[in-house]
């Protein structure tokens, strides 16, 4: 690791934050037809629903619910794996800041390692998002999920 050039905590907060935009949008895009279909459905129309139609309706929103809940659990694991095991490196957020994720030897994450570092991540943020400052402490400059995936955030 003596030939990178480690990435700061500031410029991986900012790709973080960049990453938190790109997929609240694509979440937005997603779940905007899911209003036109229980608007569809009837759901809010005002009318009175016999029990049968009710009890549809409810079986139907909370299965989409449900979905949506497993989408966005999903979607950011695999939006960081894929990203950062391609030949990019990073997510569009570490492209933007000119950061990239590599493994201690300097090459390339392979898929299987870029799963295990962005399910750590995630796992890690949703329990306690100062788990995420973890490089603030140490002189490699690593999270929880850059140790479990042997990994680094360098200068692209």
């Amino acid at each position: 690791m003596n030939n990178f050039r480690l990435a700061g905590f500031g410029k991986r907060f900012l790709a973080y934050f960049i990453d938190g935009i790109i997929l609240g949008i694509a979440f937005t895009l997603i779940l905007l037809p899911f209003g036109g279909i229980f608007a569809f459905l009837g759901l809010g129309g005002g009318r009175d629903l016999s029990d049968g139609e009710a009890a549809a309706m409810a079986v139907t929103g909370g299965i989409s619910i449900f979905g949506i809940i497993i989408v966005a659990m999903v979607a950011p694991i695999v939006y960081d794996a894929l990203l950062t095991a391609s030949p990019r490196q990073g997510t569009l957020g570490k492209s933007i800041m000119k950061i990239k994720v590599v493994k201690e030897n300097g090459e390339q994450l392979t898929t299987g390692e870029a799963f295990i570092r962005a399910l750590v991540k995630y796992v890690s943020g949703q329990f306690c998002v100062f788990l995420l400052m973890v490089c603030l402490f140490n002189k490699e400059e690593q999270n929880l999920h850059d140790m479990a995936a042997k990994t680094f955030v360098v200068e692209a």
